[in-house]
C-alpha cells in the first residue's frame, strides 16, 4: 500500500519524515494458514484509515493485532518511530480499542458503566464532569441514570463511543463503529471522530459502512480474500 501523507500536528513524531504510526509487512496465521500478509500503511496525526474487506478477510483481526490482543507472525508496528511491541505499557496507554462488543454492563447505568471505565483507566479527580461531557457529546446526557438494559442497540453503541471520550488516547482501532447505529446516531460518531482528528489524533477503522469525516484525511485499506491488502 502507498505511505500516507505527513500532516503536522502537536502529536506527529518527534523525528521529521516520520509517520506517528507505521505498519510494516504485517503478517498473521491462523491454525496453520496464513490469514494475511504484507500489510503495509503510515498514518500521521489528524488521519483516518478506513479498513474493507469481505467477512473473513482479516479485518478485524488486524486491529486485534494492533491492539496487542494477537501476536503478529510477522512484521513490525512502530509507534513515534519506535517498536510497538518493545514498549507495550508506552503503546498500550496510547491507543483506544473498541471492538464488535460495546463491552457495557447491561445491569449498570450509563454513569456507573463510565465511572468503571475511568476506574480501569487514568481518569483524574474530575472524573464526573468528564463522564458528563462525554455523555452529552453523544446525545446521552438525559440517560445518565438509566439502566443500560432499556436503551435501544443504538444507545448502547453510543454510550460505547463515550468511552472514548473519557481519557485522551491519540489512537483509536474502531471494530465496526457505525454498527446498529441509525443516521442521527452515525452522526453522532462523525462528530466524534471529527472532534479527535481536530485534536491530532488518528482512527483506524473497519467499516461496511463509510464515515464521511474529514474526507481529504481519509485513507483506504482494502482487503482481498487473499488476505493481501490494496489501497
Amino acid at each position: 500500500m502507498k505511505r500516507n501523507t505527513f500532516i503536522p500536528s502537536e502529536f506527529s513524531s518527534a523525528r521529521s519524515g516520520d509517520a506517528l504510526l507505521s505498519v510494516d509487512k504485517l503478517a498473521f496465521d491462523r491454525g496453520g494458514e496464513r490469514l494475511f500478509s504484507d500489510v503495509g500503511f503510515d498514518v500521521d496525526a489528524g488521519q483516518v484509515l478506513q479498513i474493507h474487506g469481505p467477512n473473513g478477510s482479516g479485518k478485524t483481526t488486524l486491529l486485534r493485532v494492533l491492539a496487542g490482543l494477537l501476536q503478529p507472525s510477522a512484521g513490525t508496528v512502530r509507534w513515534r518511530g519506535k517498536d510497538a511491541q518493545a514498549r507495550p505499557e508506552v503503546w498500550r496507554h496510547s491507543l483506544a480499542y473498541l471492538g464488535h462488543l460495546n463491552g457495557i454492563s447491561d445491569d449498570l447505568t450509563a454513569a456507573e458503566n463510565l465511572t468503571f471505565s475511568s476506574v480501569l483507566g487514568e481518569v483524574a479527580e474530575e472524573r464526573v464532569e468528564v463522564q458528563e461531557k462525554a455523555l452529552e457529546s453523544v446525545g446521552l446526557d438525559r440517560y445518565r441514570h438509566a439502566i443500560v438494559r432499556g436503551l435501544s442497540a443504538g444507545q448502547k453503541r453510543r454510550l460505547a463511543i463515550s468511552r472514548l471520550l473519557l481519557e485522551h488516547k491519540p489512537l483509536w482501532l474502531l471494530d465496526e463503529p457505525a454498527a446498529a447505529l441509525d443516521e442521527e446516531s452515525a452522526g453522532v460518531l462523525e462528530r466524534c471522530i471529527a472532534g479527535h482528528l481536530e485534536r491530532g489524533g488518528i482512527v483506524l477503522m473497519t467499516t461496511h459502512k463509510l464515515i464521511t469525516t474529514a474526507p481529504s484525511a481519509t485513507r483506504n485499506l482494502y482487503f482481498e480474500p487473499c488476505g493481501r491488502c490494496s489501497d
